[in-house]
C-alpha cells in the first residue's frame, strides 16, 4: 500500500473527568476574525461547559464569511451581528501585505497599527450593545490577544477576573506588558521571524530588529486603542497595559515539549493541543505539481477551499492526488501509512501533527509560522521552505530529503511519545487552573515586580553605574595621593 502525504493549502485554522464544583459564569470573548481564532475559542468555551460552567462563547462578528460559523459544540453561543464593515475592507489589503513573507517596519506601522482601529472604533460607538453581557454579571472572562480592542472591551464589562489567550507562542507584546524576561540572544521575535534560539550573529541582530519592531507596533495598536475608549467611554480609562497585566492568567496555546524554553513566570500555563479529537478514527502551484510528478510512490492529499477550480485543473492529469474541502485531520494524522504533512504552519496545525508524530514541511505565511517552522527544523523533525525561495528543484529537495532521512521520522515518534506521556494534559490544566482562579485572586501573588522597574532598575544600569564609577573613584584618588606624595 502507498505512503500518504497530507497538504494543507489553506489555513486549519470530551474527557470525563473533571472535578465537580460549583458552577460559574465564564465569558469567552471571540472576535470572528478567522476561522482558527474561533475554533480554538470554541474548545475553551465547550471544555469549561463540559467541566461543568455557565459558558458562553461570545462573538461580535467582524468577517462576514463567519456569520454562521462558531465551532462549539456544547456551550452556548452568542452573536453581535453588523458590528463593523470595515475588517472585510481591510482583509483585501491583507493579501498584498503577505506577498513578502518579511513584513518591513513601514509596512508593520502603517497596516498593523490601522488594520484594527476602525474595525474596534465601530465596535466602540455602539458598546451599548453589549450592555446584556454586563448585566449577566459573569465571574471571569477568556480573551484572545489578537485583537487589541478586547482587552478594552472586557474591562468595560466590569468581571473582575480574566484570563488571557495566548493564540501562538507567548508573543512579544505579552511579555513586554507582564514584565517577562525576554532576552533577543536566545528567544526568537513571534512575528516574521524565520529564527530558533541557535542564531548567528546577523540572525542575532535581526531578531532585535523584529523584537523592537513588535514592541513599537503593538505599543501604539494599544496607544490608539486607549485614545478611542477616552473619546467614546472615559477619560480616566485604564491604559491597555494595566489591563493586560491584571490578568490572572495566561493560557498559551503551545507546548513545552515542543516550544523552545524560554524565561516564563508562574501566570504562563501551556495548554497547546487542547480539544484535539484524538480519538477520530496560495502557493507556486507548479513547484508542487513537479514534485508530486516526480514523487509517483506516494499519495498526496491536497486540502483546498470550495472555489478553488484552477489547482484542480492544474493537477488534472496527476493520478496520484485527491483533492477535499475538508479533511478529518486527526484521523489522517494518525494513519499508519502517513508519512509527512505540508503546511503554512499554524500553530494548531504544528501541534497536532507533532503529537502524532508526523514529520513536516513548512511554508509558512505570516506572524508566528516562520518561527513555527523553524522550531520543527531546530526539533529536527522536519524542514522549512520560504515561499520567495520556492523553486521546482528546492521543494523537490525538501520533499525528498524529509522522506528519505529516517531522523525526522525518529525525532517525530519521540516528540510524539514526551507529549502523550507527559504528567497533565491540556484539558486538566485548563480545567484545574480556572477552577483555581475562580477561587482564588491570583494575579497578585504572579504578578512580576519588573513591571514596577524603572528602565534603569530593570537593566542594572544604576548597580553597573556603581561598579564601574567606584573603581574609577578609588583609581582617581590613590592616583593623587600617590602623585602628592610624590611631589612633596
Amino acid at each position: 500500500m502507498r505512503s500518504c502525504i497530507l497538504f494543507c493549502l489553506s489555513s486549519l485554522l470530551l474527557h470525563d473527568y473533571f472535578l465537580v464544583v460549583d458552577a460559574a459564569k465564564i465569558l469567552v470573548y471571540c472576535p470572528s476574525i478567522s476561522k482558527s481564532h474561533v475554533l480554538l475559542c470554541s474548545k475553551y468555551a465547550d471544555l469549561l461547559h463540559n467541566a461543568a460552567h455557565d459558558t458562553v462563547l461570545f462573538i461580535p462578528s467582524y468577517s462576514s464569511l463567519l456569520n454562521d460559523y462558531d465551532g462549539a459544540r456544547h456551550a452556548k453561543v452568542w452573536r453581535l451581528h453588523n458590528v463593523t464593515e470595515a475588517f472585510d475592507k481591510e482583509l483585501d489589503s491583507l493579501a498584498n501585505v503577505m506577498d513578502d513573507s518579511h513584513i518591513g517596519f513601514i509596512d508593520r506601522l502603517t497596516f498593523d497599527v490601522d488594520f484594527w482601529m476602525e474595525s474596534c472604533e465601530d465596535l466602540v460607538k455602539q458598546i451599548h450593545r453589549l450592555q446584556h453581557l454586563k448585566d449577566y454579571n459573569f465571574d471571569l472572562a477568556i480573551y484572545n490577544d489578537i485583537d487589541p480592542c478586547s482587552p478594552a472591551v472586557v474591562r468595560w464589562l466590569n468581571i473582575n477576573k480574566t484570563v488571557l489567550l495566548s493564540s501562538e507562542a507567548i508573543m512579544d507584546k505579552i511579555s513586554w506588558d507582564l514584565g517577562l524576561p525576554t532576552l533577543p540572544s536566545y528567544v526568537p521575535s513571534v512575528e516574521e521571524n524565520p529564527n530558533h534560539d541557535r542564531m548567528s550573529f546577523i540572525e542575532r541582530m535581526s531578531n532585535v530588529y523584529k523584537h523592537f519592531q513588535s514592541i513599537v507596533v503593538h505599543y501604539l495598536q494599544e496607544r490608539r486603542v486607549l485614545h478611542l475608549f477616552r473619546k467614546y467611554i472615559s477619560l480616566d480609562y485604564p491604559p491597555i497595559t494595566e489591563i493586560i497585566r491584571n490578568v490572572s492568567l495566561v493560557l498559551v496555546n503551545s507546548d513545552e515539549i515542543f516550544d523552545l524554553s524560554r524565561p516564563y513566570s508562574q501566570k504562563f500555563v501551556y495548554v497547546g493541543m487542547i480539544g484535539s479529537e484524538k480519538n477520530n478514527d496560495v502557493l507556486p502551484e507548479l513547484s508542487i505539481y513537479n514534485a508530486i510528478q516526480n514523487l509517483p510512490d506516494y499519495h498526496f492529499v491536497i486540502k483546498t477551499t470550495p472555489d478553488d477550480n484552477s489547482t484542480a485543473q492544474l493537477f488534472a492529469n496527476c493520478k496520484n492526488v485527491d483533492f477535499v474541502n475538508w479533511v478529518p485531520q486527526s484521523a489522517i494524522l494518525k494513519h499508519k501509512n502517513l508519512k509527512l504533512f505540508v503546511s503554512h504552519g499554524g500553530m494548531n496545525s504544528v501541534l497536532e501533527t507533532m503529537y502524532y508524530g508526523v514529520p513536516m514541511v513548512i511554508m509558512p505565511v505570516f506572524t508566528d509560522q516562520f518561527r513555527n517552522g523553524k522550531n520543527v527544523e531546530r526539533r529536527g523533525v522536519g524542514k522549512v521552505i520560504l515561499r520567495h525561495t520556492v523553486v521546482t528543484e528546492t521543494f523537490y529537495k525538501v520533499i525528498k530529503d524529509v522522506l528519505n532521512d529516517e531522523t525526522y521520522e525518529k525525532s517525530a515518534k519521540r516528540l510524539s511519545n514526551m507529549m502523550k506521556t507527559r504528567p497533565f494534559t491540556p484539558e486538566e490544566r485548563v480545567s484545574k487552573w480556572i477552577n483555581f482562579v475562580l477561587d482564588h485572586d491570583t494575579f497578585d501573588n504572579f504578578h512580576l515586580e519588573s513591571n514596577n522597574l524603572s528602565f534603569i532598575e530593570h537593566n542594572q544600569l544604576d548597580v553597573f553605574c556603581v561598579f564601574i564609577v567606584l573603581p574609577l573613584i578609588t583609581y582617581y584618588v590613590f592616583k593623587r595621593i600617590l602623585s602628592n606624595s610624590y611631589s612633596k
